[in-house]
């Protein structure tokens, strides 16, 4: 029996639907190899520490100093509120306004945080979390308004949280991290495969 070889590629939540899935299977057929598909809080440091070879990373990012970025797409972005909060009856929010309501933070993965806006329009009161079950339950519960990228409205379901369109919001850029030393021929295999399925 051949053992296959394995590229594997890191995300701290919710894939990009459908690019994700497009670009495994064309790399899969193209190639041969398997992508091993790994959750872990923190991407980034994952490769530092080499257990992945290529991270998927949403919002601004402090890249690994001899990491390559390749920006893929950006997501827009949407208000999220616990069904008990006023945001609900409002409609939309826009971005400006965020600074007069709790913003719950993710702050080990989240792509919305304090660093998102100039320090004088900051929100008022930052509520912490330290992934996305925590900061999830944490706007269920009434504790604050999270603001994520777009995925999560197709793919969270949550009885308590109500998801709000956000106007004027900078988008969420999607970007892949590698080590230029790792695997290198099935790395530019997957990024080409990445950017053909961004093209199409």
């Amino acid at each position: 029996m051949s053992h296959r070889v394995t590229l594997r590629l890191g995300f701290s939540w919710l894939l990009p639907d459908p690019w994700a899935q497009r670009t495994v299977s064309r790399f899969e057929e193209s190639t041969g190899a398997t992508v091993a598909l790994t959750r872990t809080d923190d991407p980034l440091q994952a490769l530092r520490q080499r257990s992945l070879d290529i991270a998927l990373v949403r919002g601004e990012f402090d890249a690994p100093r001899e990491a390559r970025t390749l920006p893929l797409f950006d997501e827009p972005r949407t208000a999220v509120c616990s069904e008990r909060c006023d945001l609900t009856r409002l409609g939309h929010l826009d971005w400006l306004d965020v600074q007069s309501w709790p913003l719950a933070v993710n702050t080990v993965s989240g792509t919305t945080g304090p660093w998102s806006w100039p320090v004088d329009q900051h929100p008022a009161r930052i509520i912490e979390t330290a992934d996305y079950d925590e900061w999830l339950e944490t706007v269920a519960a009434n504790r604050g308004i999270g603001i994520v990228p777009e995925v999560a409205q197709r793919r969270t379901q949550h009885p308590a949280v109500r998801f709000v369109p956000l106007t004027d919001a900078p988008p969420s850029p999607v970007s892949l991290v590698h080590l230029p030393d790792a695997q290198r021929t099935l790395i530019r295999r997957f990024l080409d495969a990445a950017v053909q399925t961004t093209s199409e």
